[in-house]
């Protein structure tokens, strides 16, 4: 055998040195995981009278109230809020961030909705917005052991209604606010979960909601001075549907309504206050579930947007007789409102490419509507436009049901060719996985994993029957959808068995672990030969269900909440504890896994879709840190659960969207021999 000359040998050794070289600085010049983090764009914004904004950014890491000034634009013309240009200004400075604010009509006050510690008990303190940082607040709730949030504004900006659980630990009643007086008057304290949502111009009458379940949000007209009820829900006899309150018409003599009444999906209604008549105003968009409604605060427009595939589609029209109008037009992704008035609708959109960037789009009363953009994005000098669209897929469940999902594949990816992918469940179960912006999905993206996020039956968005699908003991079916989708990534070409990983957050969390236990089982059936699942991340998802469900099946009375957060704590970490055994994941065949769905209820995996947020209220949206099925935080009590799956329903002005990660948890399961 002829050997390799001395100099040919020199030649080989330099270019394999080169070409590890080369792969080194390749690495090198990709984004770290730091910098995808840190992309991030200000949230919630809400203009004020005198032409500044307001918004929640976290430039070092912590959700604090900005005010934004427009400054002079680069190379002339109108003042501009464009980074460069404008001047901002922090405005709180709470150690554990800024929850929430809310804006008063006439822009002269601000509530601050903030929980020391990160426990979930928002408290309330009243700010002047034009104030100079570091002015005394004005504290309006301060109780450790109470959870509270602001509902809605009345219209002369003088008072506002709350929710809280300050006079019973398991009920939030509803309270108002007086800023001339500083006083709090309690206006309705009936047992549940109950949340304003509009006002009538001269503060008598509101419309209320109660959250019962998922499945039943009741809504109703409030008398403010007596507190009589009366019931406006639109439900079948002797049923239950899950209702959402948009507003008050403009004579205030009807009410905008959606229910889940008509083939199971959120549709829009109109109800005449004395004849109890209940008519569709709308019935062309009845194709798709709507995320949401919102009407303008002088009642002359609205804003609607139907659920399409997950993506937000935007309908605008006149009030009263319901004409369109031109909507808002953008790249296909998740659309969000933080403020509709003064003919003026705040909106966001969240796609793979666009971070929940914010636009003001004007519609005067004769004209066209003319569209600014009034945030901009710290895009951390990665360059958004060329991450990939995902393509929206359907796949056959276990018993043939269509389960459909978004799928994303890393840039250039060669159609046919395998690549290790991550199978995202979204958490509630009520909720939904969405085609919005996740920087660490996008990190994912450019080091070449492929991400799928299944929309398990269960999920919302496709209608009352599917969301009911996993009820009870038929929650193991939405796991079995959860492995299918694994299954279809195997048989499409995308994946191979054993380079697949679980993945999610609260609820989400529960379902990555529970998957590798059915990945498992069907080996053990004997209904393939090898595991398809290679490792599970679990982000403060719950694993045995034996300890969790006592810890979370009662609702603490304040004197031993102590106590009990203590030991839930200790619960939630042996919970977790790779101890858990098959048996404990699969009980949830035969028993809720937190004892009722109110108390799984939650925002997580339903980030971009909260369109008809509370008059006033502007909120943190993290458009970036987590996945959009990634586990907000898990609830501290039934009722907080409750009131955030109601508000969603519920809110009409400025939109919350909150979404934090845990320390995710890795287990890695070997490969079948």
């Amino acid at each position: 055998m002829r050997r390799i000359a001395p100099i040919a040998r020199v030649m080989l050794v330099l270019l394999a040195a080169l070409a590890l070289a080369t792969a080194f600085a390749s690495a090198a010049e990709q984004p770290s995981i730091e910098k995808f983090l840190k992309i991030r764009t200000p949230a919630s914004p809400v203009p004020l009278p005198d032409g500044s904004l307001l918004a929640i950014d976290r430039p070092d890491g912590i959700f604090q109230l900005y005010r934004f000034v427009p400054g002079a634009a680069a190379g002339g013309g109108e003042p501009s809020l464009a980074p460069g240009s404008a001047k901002a200004t922090q405005l709180t400075t709470f150690a554990d961030g800024l929850s929430d604010f809310s804006l008063s009509p006439d822009g002269k006050h601000v509530v601050l909705m903030y929980a020391p510690g990160g426990n979930e008990n928002t408290q309330l303190t009243l700010m002047d917005p034009l104030a100079s940082p570091g002015t005394a607040t004005i504290p309006v709730l301060q109780n450790p052991k109470v959870q509270a949030r602001v509902n809605q504004w009345l219209h002369d900006g003088s008072a506002f209604l709350y929710s809280a659980n300050a006079d019973s630990p398991t009920d939030f009643y509803l309270y108002r606010y007086d800023i001339g007086s500083r006083t709090t008057t309690r206006v309705l304290g009936k047992e549940g979960s109950w949340s304003a949502n509009d006002v009538t111009r001269d503060g008598k009458r509101a419309l209320v909601s109660h959250y019962v379940s998922a499945s039943d949000v009741q809504v109703h007209e409030l008398e403010m001075a007596t507190g009589k009820l009366t019931d406006l829900s639109i439900r079948p006899e002797g049923g239950t549907a899950a209702c959402g309150i948009v507003g008050y018409m403009p004579d205030e003599r009807r009410v905008l309504i959606q229910s889940d009444l008509k083939d199971g999906r959120q549709r829009l209604f109109l109800r005449d206050l004395k004849s109890g008549k209940v008519s569709e105003p709308l019935p062309a968009l009845a194709t798709f579930e709507l995320d949401g409604a919102l009407v303008d605060d002088d009642r002359e427009l609205l804003a609607v947007v139907t659920n399409e595939d997950g993506y937000g589609v935007p309908h605008i029209y006149a009030l009263p007789g319901f004409e369109a109008l031109p909507a808002p037009t953008a790249e296909r992704g998740v659309v969000n409102g933080s403020y509709f008035g003064h003919r003026t609708l705040v909106w966001s959109m969240s796609n793979a490419r666009t971070p929940g960037v914010a636009y003001a789009t004007v519609y005067p009363t004769k004209g066209t509507p003319a569209t600014r953009q009034l945030t901009w994005a710290d895009e951390q000098g990665i360059d958004l436009s060329h991450f990939p669209l995902p393509e929206i897929v359907t796949y056959k469940g276990f018993d043939g049901l269509d389960i459909r999902a978004i799928l994303y594949l890393p840039a250039g990816h060669a159609k046919g060719t395998p690549i290790p992918f991550i199978v995202n469940y979204h958490g509630g179960p009520e909720g939904q996985s969405r085609p919005a912006f996740t920087s660490t999905l996008q990190y994912y993206l450019s080091r070449g994993y492929g991400v799928m996020m299944p929309n398990v039956r269960g999920s919302t968005g496709y209608g009352r029957a599917f969301q009911m699908m996993d009820d009870y003991k038929k929650r193991w079916d939405s796991v079995r959808d959860g492995v299918d989708a694994a299954e279809w990534l195997v048989k499409s070409g995308y994946a191979e068995p054993g380079r697949i990983a679980t993945y999610g957050g609260s609820y989400g969390g529960f379902m990555s672990v529970a998957c590798i236990v059915e990945d498992q089982e069907r080996v053990e059936r004997g209904e393939r030969k090898e595991r398809l699942f290679g490792a599970c991340v679990d982000l403060v998802g719950v694993v045995n269900l034996k300890c969790a469900r006592p810890s979370t099946a009662r609702s603490p009375t304040p004197s031993s909440w102590p106590a009990s957060r203590a030991s839930t704590a200790w619960t939630r970490s042996r919970c977790r504890s790779s101890s858990a055994t098959v048996s404990t994941i699969r009980a949830c065949r035969c028993r809720r896994p937190c004892s009722s769905r109110s108390r799984c209820a939650s925002t997580e995996g339903t980030r971009g879709c909260s369109w008809r947020p509370t008059r006033g209220t502007g909120s943190r949206s993290s458009t970036t840190g987590s996945t959009s099925a990634s586990a907000s935080r898990a609830s501290s009590t039934r009722r907080s659960a409750s009131r955030r799956a109601s508000a969603r329903r519920t809110r009409r002005r400025r939109g919350s969207n909150v979404a934090s990660g845990g320390a995710p948890r890795l287990t890695v399961v070997p490969r079948s021999p």
